[in-house]
């Protein structure tokens, strides 16, 4: 009976300290081969081990992340920034059209605008010399006829500029006083251009006018429809360039030393349009 209690103690004794090893040992105890096993002791507890390895070494990584890149955006935030400055450049274009679309237009032009700049048809050597023309300050036109023969090609038109311009220079040391000129060709010949004023002493505005010239006698006849066509173009074409205010003034010109309808066939048609405010007066012939 002893030997039976003796075994049943030391077989407890033996449970415990297996229970025991396996709570805080890697070592393990085999029932069947009567041995420790280290092996099957680390197995147990290898996996706890490991994934609380993986998970300090992926903490570790993000916190050197932030550390090597603090500023970082975040990609939504990013697509944020983007679709506004999208919406911003959207609104300004938007609003320039919108802008432009204000601009007061005297007529929707079909005709093309042709320009024949001033060294085209002037290979002289004297260069233009006039007082500058403010052009944001230029706000009227006047249009008058040269009362003279029309050309309705562009030899004829050039030889009517050359002929101006020698006439001027050498009778008074001085340039073409128009600013353009519009022949029967319909073309637009620069001659002062939108940069210099006008050269008719008698006329008012010097740095608030252009001044173009419809060549030819328009009197008792009407210049050609192209004529007309070209001279619409040509305004519309002065506001495109900033040249000449959408809210100009158009005139004619009442010359004392000539009879008192000179160019009416001319101003006739012309009281029609838009921006038609009447004739001034030359102060003198």
């Amino acid at each position: 009976m002893s030997q039976v209690i003796t075994f049943v103690v030391a077989h407890a004794r033996t449970v415990a300290a297996s229970s025991s090893s396996r709570l805080h040992s890697p070592v393990a105890w085999n029932r069947k081969q009567q041995y420790y096993d280290l092996e099957a002791g680390e197995t147990e507890r290898i996996p706890l081990l490991y994934g609380s390895e993986c998970s300090r070494a992926a903490l570790r990584q993000r916190a050197k992340q932030r550390a090597v890149d603090p500023n970082r955006v975040h990609p939504v935030a990013l697509g944020l920034m983007v679709a506004l400055l999208v919406f911003l450049l959207l609104g300004v274009v938007i609003g320039v059209y919108l802008l432009l679309l204000t601009i007061q237009r005297p007529w929707p032009v079909s005709y093309p605008f042709y320009l024949v700049e001033r060294p085209a048809w002037w290979q002289y050597p004297e260069t233009l010399q006039a007082n500058p023309l403010d052009k944001q300050a230029v706000s009227d036109v006047i249009v008058l006829h040269t009362n003279s023969e029309g050309c309705l090609e562009r030899a004829s038109c050039v030889r009517f500029l050359q002929d101006t311009e020698h006439t001027c220079w050498t009778t008074h040391q001085d340039h073409i006083p128009y600013n353009f000129l519009i022949g029967g060709d319909g073309v637009t010949y620069e001659a002062r251009g939108w940069k210099a004023q006008h050269g008719f002493q008698q006329l008012p505005g010097r740095n608030t006018t252009l001044v173009v010239g419809m060549i030819g006698d328009f009197t008792d006849r009407q210049p050609p429809e192209v004529q007309y066509a070209e001279l619409k173009a040509f305004l519309t074409e002065s506001i495109r360039r900033l040249s000449l205010s959408p809210h100009y003034r158009l005139h004619g010109v009442v010359n004392a030393t000539r009879t008192a309808n000179d160019a009416a066939a001319l101003y006739n048609q012309l009281q029609r349009w838009p921006h038609w405010k009447g004739l001034v007066e030359s102060r003198k012939g």
